[in-house]
This record gives structure tokens, C-alpha cells and sequence, in this order.
């Protein structure tokens, strides 16, 4: 078995966890301590790999300008705006 040494901080915000009645015990904090970090990792890691995905796509298919993704999501939101601009009769 580990043995874990926690801080003064750690220990504090262990007990005050386990003093809303969620948790029975210091066991029971760090399995869901680890847990979020296990959750937080898998997520790091899908973000690297959208970020490689991303970086591939423009490689293959090329970049698009700041400006041409503003322009077009203004003519997005100008069309929505119109849409229900028409529904409700102004």
C-alpha cells in the first residue's frame, strides 16, 4: 500500500470535502481527486489531438485568414438576425 502525505492545504480541503457527508473517508476524496485528473487528462490528450488534426487539415487543404472566418460568421449572424427580425414583423 502508498502511503500519501498531504499539505496542510490538501488536508483541509480533504476535510471540509468529507464534512459535507459526500465522502466517508480520505479513500473516498483522493478516488475522486483521481478520477478528475483521469477525465482531465483524457481530455488534455482529445484537445492535442484536435489541435494535430486541425494543423494536418490546413497543411493538406490550406489556411484560412481571421478575416474571412469574421466576415463569414457576420454574415451568419446577420441572417439569423434577419430571419427573426421577419418573424416577428419589425
Amino acid at each position: 500500500m502508498t502511503v500519501v502525505r498531504l499539505t496542510e492545504e490538501q488536508e483541509a480541503i480533504a476535510q471540509s470535502a468529507m464534512a459535507t457527508g459526500r465522502y466517508n473517508g480520505p479513500q473516498e476524496v483522493i478516488d475522486a481527486a483521481l478520477k478528475l485528473l483521469k477525465t482531465r487528462e483524457e481530455q488534455r490528450e482529445a484537445f492535442l489531438r484536435s489541435l494535430d488534426d486541425a494543423r494536418r487539415e490546413g497543411e493538406e487543404k490550406g489556411y484560412v485568414e481571421i478575416d474571412e472566418v469574421a466576415a463569414e460568421l457576420d454574415a451568419i449572424i446577420a441572417e439569423a438576425e434577419a430571419k427573426l427580425a421577419a418573424r416577428s414583423g419589425h
